[in-house]
């Protein structure tokens, strides 16, 4: 009898167990999978954006490079204010804001074919410099957009 009633209490403790146990690992699983959820629509997010440096050209009077920039992925670009522009120099790194309100160097753009930053639509930025920035030598020109995916190109002065 003794062993019919220990037996009966280990399997009591056993479901007791049980339930505590998914109780404890059902919450942590739910908050993982919606982590996962949220981690892959960003993931599909940035896939379905790129972006393509197309031409770079510059002006050493004043001081300015103009840069095409082509969305060759399936999301529209908003806000295009929100990207950074990053301007490695022979000298230095320039990271540039947006609009002229941000300090003596900036850039802004315009939307060449187009009124939103759709798919096939260029977009040229202007990047004003400080006088005197753009010497003789090699420059790369980096455009990060808001999720950042980015593009670069290499031009020489």
């Amino acid at each position: 009898m003794d062993k019919a009633i220990t037996s009966g209490l280990f399997i009591i403790a056993s479901v007791i167990a049980s339930i505590a146990l998914i109780n404890a690992v059902i919450p942590a699983v739910s908050k993982s999978s919606g982590a996962l959820v949220t981690a892959n629509a960003e993931a599909a997010n940035r896939i379905r954006t790129d972006i393509e440096v197309i031409h770079v050209a510059s002006k050493t009077s004043p001081d300015q490079v103009i840069v095409w920039v082509k969305n060759i992925g399936l999301n529209t670009i908003k806000p295009i204010e929100s990207g950074d522009v990053f301007l490695t120099t022979p000298n230095e790194v320039k990271r540039l804001s947006h609009g002229s309100g941000s300090g003596a160097e900036y850039w802004d753009y315009t939307i060449e074919n187009g009124t939103a930053w759709t798919t096939t639509v260029t977009v040229k930025m202007t990047l004003h410099l400080a006088n005197g920035t753009l010497v003789s030598g090699g420059y790369n020109i980096i455009v990060n957009v808001y999720n950042s995916v980015n593009a670069s190109k290499d031009f020489s002065v």
